[in-house]
């Protein structure tokens, strides 16, 4: 057998094993550490994608609760929701929340189990206990994106209502 065909056989068995001493060129120790240097990356990426769903997640339930309190839904009914929602498309490619497909998916849970939106109760959001309406809400978060600067995000709300027939003349 030659010196390279020892060498081919030699990179195509384990590649755990530590380097060759007579490793002449020092091929199969820079193989190896490559290899482990490869290992660690792929451990610190899995480590940071679990930070990031768990990230992901916190941002989710806090998003959820913002819109239930908008509504006048209670803290409990809020958890409950985000159980029963269809959430999978939540996140674009960039791993922003779309606030439309999650006021969606809202919606549907609350036209499925209409005894979700309990009664409605007295708050910073209603503080007569008035019910709030939808209008209302739309309303709310239209100026809420405007003041932040946000015209997309108001410019989708306003085309979002005027589908539900919501007119805001």
């Amino acid at each position: 057998m030659t010196e390279a065909t020892q060498k081919l056989a030699a990179s195509n068995a384990d590649d755990t094993q530590p380097p060759e001493s007579n490793d002449e060129d020092g091929f199969f120790s820079v193989k190896f550490r490559l290899n482990e240097r490869i290992s660690e990356l792929e451990l610190e990426c899995a480590e940071h994608r679990s930070c990031l769903e768990g990230l992901r997640q916190k941002l989710l339930d806090a998003e959820i609760g913002r819109q239930a309190a908008l509504l006048g839904i209670s803290p409990e009914r809020a958890g409950h929701i985000a159980k029963l929602a269809k959430l999978d498309n939540i996140f674009d490619d960039n791993s922003e929340l779309d606030n439309d497909a999650l006021g969606s998916a809202i919606d549907e849970v609350l036209r499925d189990i209409p005894e979700l939106r309990g009664h409605q109760r007295s708050g910073a959001f209603n503080p007569k206990g008035a019910t709030v309406t939808k209008a209302e809400l739309y309303r709310q978060q239209i100026s809420e994106a405007n003041a932040k600067g946000d015209l997309l995000s108001a410019v989708s709300l306003k085309r979002k209502a005027k589908n539900l027939g919501i007119s805001f003349d």
